[in-house]
């Protein structure tokens, strides 16, 4: 009897399955974990996002593909730190919101 040899579609298949286990594994881990303090919310979405590419990643690699990971990474990466100033503008347009407030209850405050 001949050894069966894993090739092609099944391989690519089977790295796929293993990939998404990865990424299952380590988001159940995180949200399970017993971390010292809450999260913030960026963290959580940096934790989210890192799982997830993890499996993208060891399935991608796991081919021989490690231009589509990189590339990846960067996309995510973009995606971050669009979030991140997002969230640093909100908070400039609060407290400009909140002067703006301050102003029309007190008159001394107006310019």
């Amino acid at each position: 009897m001949r050894p069966m040899i894993v090739t092609g579609i099944w391989w690519e298949l089977g790295t796929l399955v293993a990939g998404a286990l990865l990424a299952a594994l380590v988001l159940a881990v995180g949200h399970w974990f017993p971390w010292a303090w809450r999260l913030s919310r960026i963290q959580a979405y940096v934790y989210g996002v890192v799982s997830i590419w993890l499996g993208f990643a060891a399935w991608r690699l796991l081919n021989g593909d490690w231009v589509t990971v990189v590339g990846l990474g960067v996309i995510a990466g973009a995606g971050g730190v669009t979030v991140v100033l997002a969230y640093r503008l909100d908070g400039v347009v609060r407290m400009v919101r909140q002067a703006r407030k301050a102003e029309g209850s007190d008159d001394e405050l107006a310019v």
